[in-house]
Parts: structure tokens; C-alpha cells; sequence
């Protein structure tokens, strides 16, 4: 599916009723005390001129006070898109009968093995993504490959597929025992997420320097209203309650490490590009496209050395050492 022309991410709480041992907010049980007037919100993107596809993200959307009214008031000229971990099964029901499949442009299902069990809340889980698929959602069941789950992966994935539920593994972002992950896949990668680009563009890119459309057409929302840049420049564009300047042509991108969606909104040159399949192929374990990609980037005539240098690394896994220290040298 094509990424959205003009994207709000709403960061809409921090607040969750899981306590996912990988999640990188505190755990927060508490109810959602603050929240964003609809109507402010769909006054600043109709303002804009443009139909926007407004990610609502947490934290868990399900637990916002008033959430199927907001989707309902939002959708009438705008879609959404919803990543929930669809654990409040009567607000998800709700949700499948009052909103219109055609204004939501996708459900991004987090599984949580681990906590889903916990709670024991896992044939309620199928039973929300069976719903919403019959509904006509599109919907798509991530998994978070957190190091201590690698071993039980494939075994969940068949479980679940044959419940009719198709699960995609998702790299996790972070350290874990000392290791920094995706890295720390090594060559577990190509058994974990071969087949699935989607996992290899969740890797973190470095687009510094290049220019993006973040802060234009794409665009963060805090659950105070703040707008940033992005998720990864914080730059503050304004606040949706007092007003928001969006910037009037693509900048280059401020940070070293790109968490979130860049890939889908930077100004790439054909080599940049070809670099970053080749970047996006080598995460999830297909060297020989990843090599085919790359080489091509340094074919072109440009030397990039991070082209270069993940074509000796590769030649290195595949232990052909002369060609590694050529590239290496290089």
C-alpha cells in the first residue's frame, strides 16, 4: 500500500493497559486524564487544503476518552490510520460497527505475545482481527521480535496462521543484553524476516542531510496538541489549539538516526535509493538482492561509502574475504 500524501502521526497518549517489557514508555495503567477537542483538530486539517490520513498511536487509542466519536467526526473528510493493540475487545466491536472500512487506511495490530498470555487475552485477539478483516479493515498483525521471543517465532506464526491470522515480524529497536538491535539479528535475520520488506523498512535509516517532507506533509501531534517536525526532529511547529505553521517546502533532515517513517516521505536521489533497498533487502536476510542494489548505487559513478562498506560486510558473511577487504579498503 502507498504511504499516505499527507500524514499526521498522533501521539495521542502515553498511557497503556499493557506493560510490554520492550516498550519505551512508562507503564501507566491510569486512566486518560487530558484530551484534544475533534473539532479543533479537523478545523487545522481542513485548513490545510489537503485530505491528511491521521495515524492515531499511543499508548493505546482504545483507552482515549470518546474514541469511536472522534474516529466518526475525523473520518468524515479525512481517513485514519489506527495502531492498537485491540486488547479492549467492546471498543473494538464498536469501533467494526460504526466506522466506515473505506476511511481508514490501515490497522496496525500489535500482538505483544508475551503480554497477550499474560492477560490471557489471546483468543480474544484473533477473534478482533478475524471481525475487523471480515468487516473489510485492512489490517496487518505485527510481532515484535524481542531477542528472548527469536526462538519461538515460527511456531507462533503457524499458530496463529492457522487461526487466520497472517502475523509479521517486526524488529525491535533497542538494546537488549548489551547488544544493539536490529544489528543484534545478525544472521538470525534472514530466518526471521525474509519475505517481508515491510520489517526491512522499520530498520533505522540515516537521512541527515537529505531533504524530507517532514514538517510539510508529514507531521507529529503530542497529546498536549504540540506539532513537531517529525518523530525524530523536534522542532515545534506550534500547537493545534493556539495555531501551527507548517514549513513551505521540504528541508533536509536534522537527525543522525530516523525512528519512524522516513523512508516513506525523504527526497531521495536513484543512488540514495538504491542504497536504501539495498539497506532495507540486507535487514531481512536477502544478501543477494541487497548486493544487487548496492552495487548498482556504486555503478552509478558516486562513491558511497556506506554502499561500499555493507558490500564488504556482506561479501565478509558470505566469507569471501578478499573481496571484504577490497570493499574495506575502498
Amino acid at each position: 500500500m502507498a504511504a499516505p500524501k499527507n500524514h499526521l502521526i498522533w501521539n495521542m497518549t502515553r498511557k497503556c493497559n499493557f506493560a510490554c517489557d520492550y516498550c519505551y514508555f512508562p507503564h501507566d495503567h491510569s486512566p486518560v486524564d487530558s484530551v484534544l477537542p475533534a473539532d479543533t483538530i479537523v478545523e487545522f486539517l481542513d485548513g490545510t487544503g489537503l485530505e491528511w490520513v491521521v495515524g492515531m498511536t499511543g499508548g493505546e487509542p482504545f483507552i482515549y476518552p470518546g474514541f469511536i466519536d472522534l474516529c466518526k467526526t475525523i473520518t468524515q473528510g479525512h481517513k485514519i490510520s489506527l495502531d492498537s493493540n485491540l486488547s479492549v475487545a467492546g471498543k473494538v466491536k464498536h469501533f467494526a460497527r460504526e466506522i466506515d472500512p473505506e476511511r481508514v487506511y490501515d490497522i496496525y495490530a500489535a500482538l505483544h505475545i508475551a503480554e497477550r498470555e499474560r492477560t490471557g487475552g489471546v483468543e480474544a485477539f484473533i477473534d478482533n482481527v478475524l471481525l475487523l478483516k471480515s468487516k473489510g479493515f485492512h489490517i496487518v498483525v505485527n510481532y515484535v521480535i524481542y531477542p528472548p521471543l527469536v526462538e519461538r517465532f515460527h511456531k507462533d506464526q503457524a499458530f496463529f496462521a492457522s487461526q487466520g491470522v497472517d502475523i509479521t515480524p517486526r524488529p525491535f529497536k533497542g538494546v537488549y543484553q548489551g547488544q544493539k538491535y536490529p544489528q543484534g539479528y545478525g544472521d538470525a535475520a534472514k530466518d526471521l524476516f525474509q519475505g517481508h520488506e515491510r520489517a526491512g523498512r522499520k530498520m533505522v535509516h540515516n537521512f541527515h542531510g537529505v531533504l524530507c517532507e517532514g514538517g510539510r506533509t508529514f507531521i507529529r501531534m503530542e497529546p498536549d496538541g504540540t506539532i513537531f517536525r517529525c518523530t525524530g526532529d523536534h522542532t515545534v511547529l506550534g500547537n493545534i489549539l493556539t495555531g501551527v505553521t507548517l514549513l513551505e517546502q521540504p528541508e533536509p533532515c536534522s537527525v543522525a538516526r530516523c525512528p519512524c517513517l522516513g523512508p516513506n516521505y525523504v527526497r531521495l536521489t536513484p543512488e540514495q535509493e538504491l542504497v536504501m533497498n539495498g539497506l532495507t533487502s540486507f535487514m531481512v536476510g536477502d544478501l543477494e538482492a541487497a548486493t544487487l542494489h548496492l552495487e548498482k548505487a556504486v555503478n552509478k559513478g558516486e562513491l558511497l561509502p556506506n554502499a561500499v562498506n555493507n558490500l564488504g560486510v556482506i561479501a565478509w558473511r558470505e566469507n569471501q574475504l578478499e573481496t571484504a577487504l577490497e570493499r574495506f579498503q575502498q
